[in-house]
């Protein structure tokens, strides 16, 4: 889990942005309460139409989860590879937001139709849940500082949102391997999935080696 924890979702900024990405946290939001809304109408406000909700806000937020776990190291990569392009800065964080946000709906989709009679194992699994993504988003979220003392330190926001990250890592890829490996009728997503979180520690470790190289050209052109 090196490449989780590692410069999580800060890493270096990428320099000539001319993008504002500010509505993408509320786009992403939007969408999660979309899919959640339209299957609680498409069946008529019934308890199938909550579940049907909920999982597609699982797999909706899969996808942003991915994101924002690549769109960083990806954006370091080009940047090392094409100087002359312009990417955009803070995605990743803008990503971690929308993902802390649309992850929130899915368990919005989970309580509210079982508030009355939801089980000891649901209500842990949204209370603990949430948490981890309210510190991921706190986490992600550049504290200001309070005279010269800082907030959070940087050291403990980093292993806090790396933590994170591997907690929801572990989540999506436990769940695709033991749907896999289970008896269900086939479901592409769970292949699907499984693929991506590897690429995702790929492109972050190959962002990870290509920092270290640069580092280490650096240092022998100093020392020489």
């Amino acid at each position: 889990m090196v490449a989780l924890d590692s410069t999580a979702f800060f890493g270096s900024k990428v320099p000539r942005l001319h993008l504002t990405v500010a509505p993408l946290v509320g786009a992403i939001a939007l969408g999660a309460l979309t899919l959640v809304f339209g299957a609680v109408v498409a069946r008529g406000f019934s308890e199938n139409g909550f579940r049907l909700g909920s999982l597609l806000a699982w797999r909706y937020t899969f996808f942003v989860f991915f994101a924002a776990l690549a769109a960083g190291p990806a954006c370091r990569i080009a940047a090392r590879l094409f100087p002359k392009m312009t990417l955009p800065q803070r995605l990743s964080r803008k990503l971690v937001w929308g993902f802390c946000a649309s992850y929130g709906v899915y368990l919005a989709s989970v309580l509210i139709p079982n508030v009355i009679r939801l089980s000891a194992g649901a209500t842990l699994m949204v209370l603990f849940g949430g948490g981890v993504a309210l510190v991921m988003a706190v986490a992600a979220t550049p504290l200001k500082r309070l005279g010269k003392a800082q907030v959070i330190a940087d050291e403990v926001r980093r292993v806090l949102l790396g933590t994170a990250a591997i907690y929801f890592w572990m989540c999506y890829a436990v769940m695709a391997l033991a749907r896999i490996s289970g008896p269900h009728r086939p479901d592409v997503f769970y292949g699907l999935s499984l693929c991506l979180m590897v690429v995702a520690l790929l492109v972050r470790f190959g962002d990870r080696w290509l920092a270290h190289h640069a580092r280490a050209e650096v240092a022998t052109v100093t020392a020489s």
